[in-house]
């Protein structure tokens, strides 16, 4: 049962908002995010909203950063800084049948940060997603002293992100 579950999770995912989590510049050092998302249920579900949990590994020089993330999918991500606030991040996120310990699909995500003020970020991004055209995301987030908080509207809907961060400078 729960295998059966966890395999409708990471299916399900790539047609849920996925979080962004990430602050507008490339890290410099390493960081750790550990949060999760909120989002609507489809009318089918007897809850009213279903969570994602977010975990995620980034590490950079402070002008560009590889990261890997799971939520639901693993992400393996790079960012780059374009100008003083204005970033470029894109990723792969590849989708594991859990039975068949294979990978069975994957997407991809391409998208801008620009900070807005001290600590806000907004991100536009397009997901080329296995089975569907691509699909826009925008995001709104707040990037502070040890968390995040964001929302956004992303394929199959609105949602709402929070994170805990642990950096370590180089």
């Amino acid at each position: 049962m729960r295998w059966a579950l966890l395999a409708g999770l990471v299916l399900f995912s790539a047609c849920v908002p996925m979080a962004v989590l990430q602050p507008p510049e490339p890290v410099r050092g390493e960081r750790f995010t550990l949060g999760g998302s909120l989002f609507p249920a489809p009318m089918s579900s007897p809850y009213p909203v279903w969570g994602l949990p977010y975990l995620s590994y980034a590490v950079g020089d402070g002008q560009k950063e590889f990261s890997l993330s799971f939520q639901a999918p693993l992400r393996l991500g790079a960012k780059v800084q374009l100008a003083e606030g204005l970033s470029l991040d894109g990723g792969v996120s590849l989708f594991v049948d859990l039975n068949q310990g294979a990978v069975t699909g994957f997407s991809a995500d391409v998208g801008l940060f620009l900070r807005m003020g001290r600590d806000f970020y907004f991100s536009p991004r397009l997901h080329r997603l296995p089975w569907g055209p691509l699909a826009p995301q925008l995001t709104l987030g707040y990037w502070g002293e040890g968390m995040a908080v964001e929302g956004g509207y992303g394929p199959g809907g609105p949602y709402l992100a929070l994170g805990l961060s642990f950096q370590s400078a180089p």
